[in-house]
């Protein structure tokens, strides 16, 4: 299956060599960048399926750097490190990220198309097990797939959790203790007393958000980050 796949690499000459390589698999090179700063540039112009990260670039900021920054986007953008960069911190650094895999220099043909593969492969086989979110009502567990869940309102000691189809969850907990068991990247608190789902969202305006005919309060002081986590994409 080809990817469109962005190199950030700061060596033009082994940027070059890479896209020869990708390119002879039939891969789609969504740009190539020498720095931090290029890679978001390339990163905004093309979406990316995959980006190869070499862990030294051009600038003050490095491709762990890049590699948090991709982590962070409300669609995360999966990366490999490329690197002859072998120094401990790095490595315990680049651990931190979670990449999909590492390819020292210089880069093998091979070695890169198959890494590519099988990292592309087992992470796809990984969506396809829906995440779920363990919820302890009353006497019994329920497991509950994140992604029906609209909104959760806080209500004094109970949270109420409205799930697509309808249906209403109540437990006794709050809504902090709800949001820590939930993805950061996708879960906001809106007001003292609602959280979203942010893929659920229909639209919004500076005071209200709307999931499915749900009205969710948004307010002032959580305006900004809350438009922050809807426009990143």
């Amino acid at each position: 299956m080809p990817y469109k796949i962005l190199i950030v690499e700061d060596e033009v000459l082994i940027a070059d060599t890479i896209q020869r390589y990708l390119e002879s698999k039939g891969h789609e090179v969504a740009g190539t960048a020498i720095s931090f700063e290029e890679a978001i540039e390339q990163y905004h112009q093309n979406k990316p399926d995959l980006a190869l990260l070499d862990i030294r670039l051009s600038g003050t900021k490095n491709g762990i750097d890049l590699a948090h920054f991709l982590n962070s986007q409300k669609i995360p953008v999966p990366y490999i490190f490329l690197t002859s960069q072998m120094d401990t911190y790095f490595i315990d650094r680049a651990k931190e990220t979670y990449p999909l895999g590492y390819l020292s220099k210089p880069i093998q043909k091979y070695s890169l198309l198959s890494t590519i593969e099988i990292s592309m492969h087992n992470l796809m086989a990984s969506k396809t097990i829906e995440p779920t979110i363990n919820l302890n009502i009353g006497f019994e567990n329920r497991m509950i797939k994140i992604k029906d869940i609209l909104f959760i309102k806080a209500d004094h000691i109970y949270v109420k959790i409205y799930l697509s189809g309808g249906e209403e969850v109540m437990l006794r907990s709050s809504i902090k203790e709800i949001l820590e068991k939930l993805p950061e990247k996708q879960f906001v608190q809106t007001h003292r007393s609602f959280a979203i789902n942010t893929n659920q969202v229909g639209q919004w305006d500076n005071d209200e958000i709307q999931i499915q005919g749900n009205f969710i309060p948004l307010s002032r002081s959580r305006r900004k980050i809350v438009q922050e986590y809807l426009t990143s994409n």
